[in-house]
């Protein structure tokens, strides 16, 4: 029981991004530096009036810190993606979080014995040119019968083929992960993106969990073509813009954006990439579109409706119908009251 008291409070601490002191501080002093140190090696648990004071602080159940833990998931074997700003402190914050999300999903399919097994690899394949990535962008599209036009519900895609998508509210130096631990094909994003660079991300981080590498190649950029192939296949940009422009309009590119959900930024690179702009256009558009504030704004401005994940909590609420779990474990799992369970179960 210490030990799991003692994990749980140190998870905990560094999710909601606090030092010993500074729960301490937060804690008015009513429990010493030395006394936290003490709960976090094991080497004594805390009076009742101490524990409900400490899940307070950190605005987690009391539950929590006693909760067994059913797998063992090491949150410095996650596939980060982020700014080089992003301090440390809250990348600890969010691999932690993310660590606490996958354990809920684990539980809950457990619980309702509905788990999808996830069977998309190319891993036989080492890519090294961009042509690789589109090449298997176009047959991944292919192999889930995806056809040619947008796919409007990403999300559900990669979930309906056993990928768990986790979106986690965080810092916007923060845009996604994949995680391979125990086998678990896991895609984080961050629910604060826009809805173009988190579709975008969507499929950045899947080549990381499907794709392999030849061991010279720019693995970032070559994540970047599969993701862009994937939401605008070449051949469907070359039909909509032509195969050799010598300008191209905004408002065309903005119509683009409004019928596949990929940035205007992320159309013109394809466009470049694909020979239908010549570098030299791709530079005077960029340079156009930097020079006049109130385009860029526009230029640069989300149309694309924001696709949510939405299993986990569906999965949740089947749980709570068929009695598989209480109101209480269910706010527990969804990080959420009691009342707010009430709420949402009320609202057919």
């Amino acid at each position: 029981m210490e030990k799991t008291f003692a994990q749980r409070l140190i998870n905990a601490r560094k999710i909601r991004g606090y030092s010993q002191r500074e729960l301490c501080s937060r804690l008015d002093g009513r429990i010493s530096s030395n006394a936290i140190a003490k709960y976090e090696t094991g080497k004594m648990l805390p009076s009742s009036q101490n524990l409900i004071a400490i899940a307070e602080a950190l605005d987690f159940d009391v539950d929590y810190f006693f909760r067994p833990f059913t797998v063992n998931i090491d949150p410095n074997s996650f596939e980060f993606r982020k700014r080089s700003s992003l301090p440390a402190k809250k990348e600890a914050s969010i691999k932690e979080s993310i660590a606490l999300s996958i354990e809920k999903y684990q539980e809950i399919e457990a619980i309702t014995r509905e788990s999808v097994r996830f069977g998309l690899s190319y891993g036989d394949i080492l890519l090294q040119t961009d042509n690789d990535a589109r090449s298997l962008g176009a047959r991944f599209r292919q192999d889930l019968n995806l056809g040619i036009d947008c796919i409007s519900t990403p999300i559900e895609v990669l979930e309906s083929n056993g990928v768990k998508v986790i979106e986690i509210d965080t810092d916007p130096k923060f845009d996604g992960s994949c995680v391979r631990d125990l086998g678990l094909p896991v895609i984080v994003l961050n629910r604060n993106l826009i809805s173009e660079r988190r579709r975008l991300t969507l499929f950045h981080e899947l080549a990381h969990l499907i794709l392999a590498f030849d061991e010279n190649a720019d693995v970032e950029r070559l994540c970047n073509v599969f993701a862009n192939e994937v939401l605008l296949p070449s051949a469907v940009l070359k039909s909509l813009l032509g195969e050799h422009r010598k300008n191209l309009s905004w408002k065309e590119l903005k119509l683009i954006q409004n019928g596949f959900g990929i940035s205007v930024d992320a159309i013109l690179v394809k466009a470049k990439q694909i020979g239908i702009i010549t570098e030299s256009v791709h530079r005077s558009l960029c340079i156009d579109m930097n020079r006049n504030t109130e385009l860029k704004k526009r230029v640069q401005e989300s149309v694309y409706p924001k696709e949510m994940s939405s299993r986990f909590e569906r999965l949740v609420f089947k749980a709570l119908a068929d009695s598989m779990i209480s109101i209480s474990k269910a706010a527990s799992l969804l990080g959420t009251s009691v009342d707010e369970v009430n709420a949402q179960t009320a609202l057919a």
